[in-house]
């Protein structure tokens, strides 16, 4: 064999090395699951169900940007900080998916205010509306987005709460869980049946609702709190709040008293 076809030879065989290596990359970096091209698995969280079903809840977002929170450990978080710190920025899913066939059940988009998109952090300091295991309070960590508590008082931990504060006042909160009896993840809604500062009743769904999953329950399933936007031109709203286990919602009343 010639020098040139032997360079020749080599030469195609290096390539079809190389495209076999970038194949096998690309085959272990697909996303789990079934999941589209781009997906960035935040975070998974097995249930524990008993029975044959084998479910966890995927947390994953669509090519998003990674937002690092601009400053040191010492610098003092502004009021959307509380909630962002270090974050990912970009469409934010949250899928059901049967660990055992490796497939998708269901998913359901994280909408807040109509846009496809949330700010999820991968680094805030602890003490704050998320859970950050083994770091000391005001120190920065690893949260645990999907911190599965029972909000919804049936005795399963089996939910978890997203929060975004946009301002050093209002807090939006939004559920999302698993549904035993559909065996699907469901975002939860929140009817209310509101009395604004000047008497006017309406009947309102909310898929984020103001505090509601940041406050403590007084009874399983059951709230009862206030937040006082007077000093500002706004009103005191006083919520009651209980579940709905057949409806699978959360209902009650919003009441809103004018600054005197």
């Amino acid at each position: 064999m010639s020098r040139r076809m032997m360079m020749k030879t080599t030469l195609t065989a290096f390539a079809l090395l190389l495209a076999l290596v970038c194949a096998a990359r690309a085959q272990t970096s697909r996303a789990p699951y079934g999941l589209p091209a781009g997906a960035l698995v935040v975070e998974t969280r097995p249930l524990e169900l008993g029975g044959a079903k084998q479910r966890a809840l995927v947390l994953w977002m669509l090519r998003p940007k990674k937002e690092p929170f601009q400053g040191t450990d010492e610098d003092i978080y502004t009021c959307p900080d509380q909630t962002r710190g270090s974050h990912y920025t970009g469409p934010t899913r949250v899928s059901l998916v049967d660990t055992a066939a490796r497939r998708v059940v269901n998913t359901v988009k994280v909408i807040e205010d109509d846009a496809d998109e949330f700010d999820v952090p991968y680094s805030i300091r602890a003490g704050g509306y998320y859970h950050v295991e083994g770091a000391a309070e005001g120190k920065s960590g690893k949260p645990q987005i999907m911190w599965l508590r029972d909000y919804n008082g049936d005795g399963r931990a089996l939910e978890f709460a997203l929060f975004d504060a946009q301002a050093c006042m209002g807090l939006e909160t939004a559920l999302f869980g698993y549904s035993e009896k559909s065996d699907r993840v469901i975002q939860y809604p929140v009817s209310l049946e509101t009395t604004d500062a000047e008497g006017k009743k309406s009947a309102q769904v909310f898929m984020w609702a103001d505090y509601l999953f940041s406050k403590g329950p007084v009874a399983p399933g059951r709230w009862e709190y206030e937040v006082d936007y007077r000093g500002r031109g706004g009103t005191l709203d006083r919520y009651a709040v209980r579940y709905n286990a057949a409806a699978e919602r959360f209902e009650g009343t919003l009441s809103s008293t004018p600054e005197q």
